[in-house]
């Protein structure tokens, strides 16, 4: 698996891919999916991702933790046949990005063969552009896009943020469930309590 900051994928000649991308803190059942279908139905499967996540530097403060680390994430993708990861070094001059034009950089240079998206997601300037608007942006361009609803699990939805509660807690076996795998997953320190 190639590792690649969003620097070099934006300045990259194309490489048509199935391309998936979001925080995936935790990477649980339902960012499973996402990566699976990007898998399955290629070319080249990418994830774009965040080197750090941005409710962490937006909201320090406030920001919970991560549920893996960078490596064990990384770690993740390549296990489950992620082809290449795209970092993005989260800042405060990036977070002021349109929604359409990031997903423009993304589709730049046909380098976008395919999307898959959870119906949650949203980018851009104070989120600005979300799953709906994202495939309509798309598709003009003749990209296929799915878009995922959350997956379910006791009657409501698996989010990084539940697996949060669980695991503070103490409801290890619940966090399994959701994540479909114990956890933690591997070594490493784990800011989850701050």
């Amino acid at each position: 698996m190639t590792v690649i900051s969003w620097d070099e994928f934006i300045r990259s000649e194309g490489h048509p891919a199935a391309v998936t991308m979001g925080v995936f803190d935790g990477v649980h059942r339902g960012h499973q999916a996402l990566i699976n279908r990007i898998v399955e139905r290629g070319p080249f499967p990418t994830v774009i991702t965040f080197a750090q996540n941005p409710k962490g530097v937006l909201s320090p403060a406030s920001y919970k933790g991560d549920i893996q680390t960078l490596d064990q994430r990384l770690r993740t993708f390549e296990e489950m046949g992620v082809e290449r990861v795209v970092l993005i070094d989260f800042s405060e001059d990036f977070s002021r990005i349109k929604g359409s034009d990031f997903i423009g950089s993304v589709m730049s240079r046909g380098k976008l063969a395919f999307l898959a998206l959870g119906a949650n997601f949203r980018c851009g300037f104070r989120l600005d552009f979300g799953a709906a608007e994202i495939e309509g942006f798309v598709q003009k361009g003749n990209i296929p896009v799915e878009v995922f609803e959350p997956l379910r699990e006791g009657g409501k939805p698996i989010s990084s943020s539940r697996i949060r509660q669980a695991i503070r807690a103490g409801a290890f076996e619940e966090a399994a469930l959701l994540l479909g795998r114990a956890w933690p997953d591997g070594p490493g320190p784990l800011n989850l309590y701050p």
